[in-house]
């Protein structure tokens, strides 16, 4: 698993800088068209490189569930989208759709629990203590690692005075840490302790994240990017094994919707995290003055303290560590395990939200290829 992922780590190497360039250089828009090129090249290589694997049965679809998840995924996304843009959970919008969202879920679960065919997402995996806690884990893991990606760039440029293209390049040693960390920490989850390497993994990543708690207008960007490096080796350690034990404990026929259920949540947490962290910024920047008042000092201590909010949504990750388990054990599909990308990039299904009418976020040359929204675009 950990080597067939490292081609993808490449992109939070490569992907925030080429995103740089290309919104520093052309319009925001097309930090979205370029994925239509990627995504026929991808189409192609599918097609003549993926095995055809047929479950033998009949297998019908879940078509009520279908129509009760799907909507509500988009609610509730959508809601933090709007809680981020907006910089209040408190507006009707935001809580029409979360609460819509939530009925729907509560619905889906109740039909989950009790329809005939194999549901969408089978809710009975939770009584598996590994998938349980990787879940959770892949779900905290959403709400730190995409709400930071919203913050680095967007310090760099309000408080540092980068471009999109700099911005991008200073996220890269997270990138590297990963990608070095990765193959290493395969060979490990083989040989050792899964949840040793998973509790290192989450230190590693609250000392990467502690030197931007503290961060100023003129803070080393040799300690940001080593800290940035140690952060993204965390990452990397605790995902690895995570990844592998979600699926120790279940059948061969369980491993896809285990898979789509985790990914759920992790698409799920990384929506929650960048609305929370948008809203903390943007209430930290109108206490001290509001977006266009602000000096770059007052800017650089809203980002400190919104830092120590990523921080803490990796600690709340500890408890559930130790339902991984202990060791890598056997299980009944573990050779049919699929690869789920570990790309900070390809994951980042959660919409960046921030920037739109109503939030008090800085204003002005907040072009990021993290977040290419149009009200940082154009302020």
């Amino acid at each position: 698993m950990a080597a067939v992922a490292v081609p993808a780590l490449v992109t939070p190497i490569l992907g925030p800088v080429i995103g740089g360039v290309i919104v520093d250089n052309l319009s925001w828009r097309w930090i979205f068209l370029v994925n239509i090129p990627v995504c026929l090249v991808a189409l192609l290589l599918a097609w003549r490189g993926m095995p055809d694997v047929r479950t033998p049965g009949r297998h019908p679809l879940d078509v009520r569930g279908l129509v009760l998840l799907s909507p509500a995924l988009a609610a509730v996304v959508y809601g933090f989208s709007e809680a981020g843009s907006r910089g209040n959970f408190a507006d009707a919008n935001v809580i029409v759709l979360l609460v819509a969202g939530a009925v729907l879920l509560v619905l889906f679960t109740v039909h989950s629990l009790r329809v005939a065919v194999e549901p969408i997402i089978d809710l009975r995996m939770f009584r598996s203590r590994a998938f349980t806690g990787s879940a959770a884990m892949m779900f905290l893991f959403g709400v730190s690692l995409f709400g930071a990606m919203l913050l680095l760039p967007l310090y760099e440029q309000q408080v540092r005075g980068r471009s999109a293209a700099d911005a991008g390049l200073l996220l890269a040693p997270q990138g590297l840490g990963m990608m070095i960390t990765m193959v290493v920490v395969g060979k490990l989850t083989d040989r050792g302790s899964t949840r040793l390497l998973v509790l290192v993994g989450l230190l590693l990543s609250v000392l990467g994240t502690v030197a931007y708690t503290q961060v100023g207008t003129d803070t080393s960007e040799w300690l940001l990017g080593l800290s940035l490096a140690v952060r993204g080796a965390g990452l990397a350690a605790a995902l690895i094994p995570v990844m592998t034990a979600v699926y120790q404990g279940l059948q061969r026929d369980e491993i896809p919707r285990a898979t789509s259920a985790v990914r759920i949540f992790q698409q799920v947490g990384g929506s929650l995290g960048t609305a929370v962290l948008a809203v903390v910024l943007s209430h930290g920047i109108a206490d001290r003055g509001g977006a266009g008042r602000v000096d770059a000092a007052g800017l650089a201590d809203a980002f400190g303290n919104t830092f120590w909010w990523t921080l803490a949504f990796t600690a709340v990750a500890v408890p559930f560590a130790f339902l991984v388990p202990g060791r890598k054990t056997a299980a009944p599909a573990q050779a049919a395990l699929p690869v789920q990308a570990l790309d900070p990039a390809q994951a980042t299904g959660p919409a960046q939200p921030v920037g739109s009418g109503g939030s008090d976020l800085p204003s002005g040359g907040a072009r990021t290829a993290a977040t290419p929204s149009p009200g940082l675009s154009e302020g």
